[in-house]
């Protein structure tokens, strides 16, 4: 199965090592995991500037990603699809890369349930999949 962690769930399992690092580990191991361009620079943005960590921490996280995810394409085109249009590219990227589950925590994307046969779900369902 092919699955996409949002920014949120990434940021929250590489700084709290907690349930959201759980559910990625597990992943890694079970699926294809991926990751864009465009995820990155939203991890570097969220990391450095909105919370201001050390670049180290910027750095470690990158070097997982990119050693246990598959890297993917980041959408040339950007459906307008999301209530939050800083949404629509995350979702845009997932489904340009065919993904089966964007997993999250954001509640505007998870409002959507699906889409385009894409499931949605928040890290504690990654469980019953």
């Amino acid at each position: 199965m092919k699955l996409f962690f949002d920014t949120n769930v990434i940021i929250s399992g590489s700084i709290t090592q907690g349930y959201s690092f759980e559910v990625i580990k597990d992943a890694i191991y079970k699926h294809e995991v991926y990751y864009t361009e465009h995820l990155l620079k939203e991890i570097k943005e969220v990391l450095l500037l909105k919370y201001s960590f050390s670049e180290s921490i910027h750095q470690a996280t990158l070097s997982i990603i990119k050693k246990y995810f598959l890297k993917g394409k980041t959408a040339g085109i950007v459906k307008k699809i999301c209530r939050d249009p800083d949404d629509n590219q995350i979702l845009s990227d997932a489904l340009a890369n065919g993904i089966d589950i964007l997993i999250t925590g954001d509640k505007d994307l998870l409002v959507l349930k699906e889409c385009e046969g894409m499931k949605i779900i928040l890290p504690k369902q990654y469980w019953s999949l």
